[in-house]
């Protein structure tokens, strides 16, 4: 089955025709924050509030990958924009393969209530209130840009993939479903090698 065709094409019906990309499972992340997270605040008491949350707990599982999230390997240092219930991720971990390897994970990403969503309608009428410590797909906007880097070893094909994170959480736990776009669904991405 092909990927979709791309809304530009009726917009654009001189240009090429192109499709939408497919999107590949390439695993789940599942990982604890420490329970006391580190507000650092908004400098000069301005809108945007730096917020810390270390990574104390983490494990990847997907197809070719196992993983391991190491202690004290990472945090995310959100940027949470006052009088919402809206972040902005900066999350950045290591983590070492069941077989020995080292991959180095940055996500950058969003959080923020769903349009239309009861959450987003008690936000509006009262954004103090604490964020809910449970959030689902149904709740949210809960997505990031993931970067994977590794060396040259049997990682080597991560290099080359454009990944997308999708996101829930429950208390201090957190779920991460990763994907990489891709126009050849159904075929293993392969190494990036530099030829001399």
């Amino acid at each position: 089955m092909s990927p979709a065709p791309s809304p530009g094409n009726d917009v654009f019906p001189d240009g090429p025709t192109m499709r939408q990309p497919a999107l590949s499972w390439l695993y789940r992340l599942e990982c604890d924050i420490d329970k006391e997270e580190i507000n650092i605040g908004a400098p000069h008491d301005a809108g945007i509030i730096r917020s810390v949350a270390n990574i104390v707990r983490g494990s990847i599982k997907g197809p070719g990958i196992e993983a391991t999230v190491l202690p004290l390997g990472g945090a995310d240092w959100a940027t949470v924009i006052k009088g919402t219930h809206s972040m902005k991720l900066d999350a950045r971990y290591t983590a070492r393969t069941s077989d020995g390897h080292h991959l180095y994970i940055r996500a950058h990403g969003l959080y923020r209530p769903g349009p239309g969503t009861e959450y987003a309608k008690e936000v509006e009428q009262d954004w103090t209130q604490a964020p809910k410590t449970v959030v689902t797909q149904d709740d949210v906007e809960f997505f990031s840009h993931l970067r994977l880097e590794a060396g040259p070893g049997p990682y080597n094909w991560l290099n080359g993939l454009v990944c997308l994170g999708v996101m829930v959480c429950e208390g201090e736990k957190i779920w991460i479903d990763a994907y990489h776009l891709t126009n050849f669904p159904g075929v293993k991405p392969e190494d990036v090698v530099a030829k001399a």
